[in-house]
């Protein structure tokens, strides 16, 4: 029986210190092309993005309502929208279209701001981690997905 190995990608990240001892993994990423950084947060249930950035970048894109429960760290009372985006790109891995939440990250940015650190654009959370079987190597600092 023919062995059926699924293909790897290794895709570089930057650990962005935010105090000592305290890190967000951050990785550079594309969306239709243009390029933006994306937080790996394993304790996020879903991938979202920021709905301003993608309300720019994507003015056609169709979005609704998500009605679904929203449960962020200090809240779960904001808005979100649920929508699919074309050419979503993470080094060579790309997926055609990828269902995701879109959120305001204002106040993400508004720290990283302060911080002196680049925009974020996105989160990719553990339904992404999940469904490519993800690896974080700290030591390597690589992102491995398998598909």
């Amino acid at each position: 029986m023919p062995s059926l190995k699924s293909k790897q990608y290794h895709i570089k990240f930057k650990l962005v210190t935010l105090e000592p001892d305290n890190y967000h993994i951050v990785l550079k990423a594309s969306i239709e092309g243009k390029p933006l950084n994306v937080i790996i947060d394993t304790g996020a249930s879903h991938s979202c993005f920021d709905l301003n950035f993608i309300r720019k970048l994507l003015p056609e894109l169709s979005m609704e309502d998500n009605d679904g429960l929203n449960v962020g760290v200090g809240t779960s009372d904001f808005e979100s929208k649920l929508s699919t985006i074309q050419n979503l790109r993470l080094g060579r891995f790309l997926l055609k279209q990828y269902d995701v939440v879109l959120l305001d990250m204002s106040n993400i940015n508004e720290a990283y701001k302060m911080m002196h650190k680049p925009l974020i654009h996105g989160i990719i959370g553990s339904d992404f981690l999940m469904k490519y079987k993800a690896l974080v190597d700290y030591g390597e600092r690589v992102l491995v997905l398998k598909r």
